[in-house]
């Protein structure tokens, strides 16, 4: 066979093979996407710090893509997540993907330390070829599902929108629960936006809880990407009045019909606080993280 490895060709054509093969148990990957816009719209506006051809490799036979690895960076973290690695089934057990691996991550050498992988547990695959390149274990994580149509309003009171004057008991609570995170407390504050928005609930005028959603009307979807309550202040229902709050706020977009969330397999409690909430579990994760070695000089 012969092939030829460059960066995207067609931006479509690459999110019409990602949407395909994302859709396959063992091939997917978390957060990539499974319908062939949002992914198109991810990889032409809110993919990578770096421009797409720095960012993703692709594997060409003639016209058609056999294989793909793309990288979102994050600079600011030196960090990346990675989308992939994905290739046909009959190259599995060829050089092809370790190709592929080789020319994305050279793109971007010197400015990223970190490579997180979040791979659906049945994708035995991409499990082996992280591990192979020095991946270790992060944990397990359980991806949630909660539909409008399943959904009943309640309104909570007692939330509000972040305001500057809570940044650093912010910052703290979001490092503290959320330690080596894919988004700094800094990257949310960059992303804050009429879409992307962070609220917090405060006793005395001190932080006790935050919830960070980010809104895509236009594919139907949600996502509470974050929600942390401080340890001083647990066991109050302040998790569950910041989750209602969430999810009214993101249903109320008259065409998101979906809202998802990640969470560690280790926290049973908020599992337990998610399903009650009508959440139903829609993937089982495994991160793997590639961590560069330092040069000693």
């Amino acid at each position: 066979m012969t092939f030829v490895i460059e960066s995207p060709r067609r931006t479509k054509d690459l999110a019409t093979y990602l949407a395909k093969m994302n859709t396959e148990t063992s091939q997917h990957i978390g957060y990539c996407g499974e319908a062939i816009e949002e992914i198109f719209d991810t990889l032409t506006s809110d993919f990578s710090d770096l421009d797409l051809a720095n960012s993703f490799m692709v594997a060409y036979e003639k016209e058609e893509i056999i294989g793909a690895i793309g990288l979102d960076i994050v600079l600011e973290e030196r960090s990346a997540e990675v989308w992939g690695p994905f290739v046909n089934d009959e190259l599995i057990h060829t050089d092809l993907v370790n190709e592929l691996w080789e020319k994305v991550t050279a793109l971007s050498a010197s400015r990223v330390d970190r490579y997180n992988f979040f791979l659906n547990c049945e994708n035995e695959y991409a499990k082996q070829f992280s591990i192979s390149h020095g991946g270790k274990s992060q944990g397990r994580h359980t991806v949630l599902a909660a539909k409008k149509s399943e959904w009943e309003k309640i309104v909570e009171g007692g939330v509000k929108e972040y305001n500057s004057a809570y940044k650093d008991d912010f910052v703290e609570l979001h490092e503290q629960a959320f330690p080596s995170t894919y988004f700094s407390a800094q990257t949310i504050f960059g992303r804050l936006s009429e879409e992307n928005q962070l609220f917090i609930t405060a006793s005395d005028e001190q932080l006790t809880g935050y919830v960070y959603i980010e809104a895509d009307p236009q594919h139907g979807e949600g996502s509470i990407e974050y929600i942390a309550v401080s340890d001083r202040f647990r066991r109050q229902g302040i998790g569950k009045k910041l989750l209602t709050f969430a999810l009214d706020k993101l249903f109320a977009y008259e065409d998101i019909k979906e809202i998802s969330l990640c969470v560690d397999n280790g926290n049973e409690k908020a599992i337990r606080l998610y399903l009650a909430a009508g959440f139903k579990v829609k993937h089982e994760l495994i991160h793997v993280r590639i961590e560069k070695k330092a040069v000693v000089l």
